[in-house]
């Protein structure tokens, strides 16, 4: 799909669709919660396929999605990136943005982050008729019987879940991202707000960039995220777009920064950018590429 190809999303889909015609590839079982959200479904539905195990469909769509990497990025020099390693360690980014793929997987209070909190409290008019989570047994086959066994799913930490759906006036909050294969997803930050284009003068924030079907740079983007004056030309291009203001896109929070005020040089923080640029993958033992 390209927004100047002509054709609507779901021509494009139609004429990829194996099977046209049909209602739908899938049949959905009711989880016993329904028509009640839980912390593990928030239509209370699983798809099935009549015949097969209960859970083969998610299963399969799970293990699918665990084979997906974005592709190899090119390799700064590697001075570069150890310069750039070493900037994201004394910035102290691995305080969130640790282990393997550089995620702690915390969600973290939308007021800590600073972000626009509008999506961090999506959820929140839900907490009232919330149900407790209950899953089929998955040796069963599907579809179940109306008394089919049922087993509890434990909570481990559910003020992380009252957290991230904005319950208990919590506020919400949003999920500590992991850092892999940034040259390919921006805009950055939870509310795509981070945006500067080739042209950093002449293209800041989503209007100039991602609403007016330019990509994003993402060096440029970076360089925004992480440096306080940078930033300041996507927050306020942002404001002044009444399209960016109605979606609630600000490019606001996540005030950490590598950048002259926090004592950092402009090659400092361009080595951290060219870091950043690099991560394409988890890597067990040490953190980045």
């Amino acid at each position: 799909f390209h927004p100047r190809d002509g054709r609507k999303p779901s021509e494009i889909l139609w004429t990829a669709d194996p099977t046209q015609g049909s209602p739908g590839v899938l049949r959905l079982a009711v989880l016993p919660s329904f028509p009640a959200a839980t912390y593990l479904t928030t239509n209370s539905l699983v798809m099935i396929r009549p015949g097969e195990p209960i859970y083969r469909l998610s299963d399969g769509l799970s293990a699918f999605q665990n084979t997906l990497r974005p592709p190899a990025p090119p390799l700064p020099p590697p001075a570069v990136l150890e310069r750039g390693r070493a900037v994201f360690d004394r910035a102290g980014c691995l305080a969130c943005h640790s282990g393997p793929a550089l995620a702690s997987n915390r969600v973290w209070p939308a007021s800590v982050i600073g972000s626009e909190p509008t999506r961090a409290r999506a959820f929140q008019r839900m907490a009232a008729g919330i149900g407790r989570p209950q899953l089929f047994r998955p040796d069963l086959v599907a579809p179940p019987a109306v008394d089919a066994p049922l087993l509890p799913v434990p909570i481990p930490d559910e003020g992380q879940l009252k957290l991230a759906w904005g319950h208990n006036r919590t506020g919400g909050g949003y999920k500590v991202m992991h850092l892999q294969g940034l040259r390919w997803s921006a805009p950055y930050l939870h509310d795509g707000g981070v945006a500067i284009g080739p042209d950093p003068e002449r293209r800041p924030g989503v209007a100039a960039t991602s609403l007016a079907g330019i990509a994003p740079d993402p060096a440029n983007s970076l360089r925004a995220l992480v440096d306080r004056t940078w930033r300041a030309r996507a927050v306020a291009a942002n404001a002044d777009s009444a399209a960016a203001r109605l979606a609630r896109v600000t490019g606001e929070g996540h005030a950490y920064w590598a950048d002259g005020e926090a004592g950092f040089s402009e090659e400092d923080r361009d080595a951290l950018v060219a870091f950043l640029l690099a991560v394409d993958r988890p890597r067990p033992g040490r953190a980045g590429p």
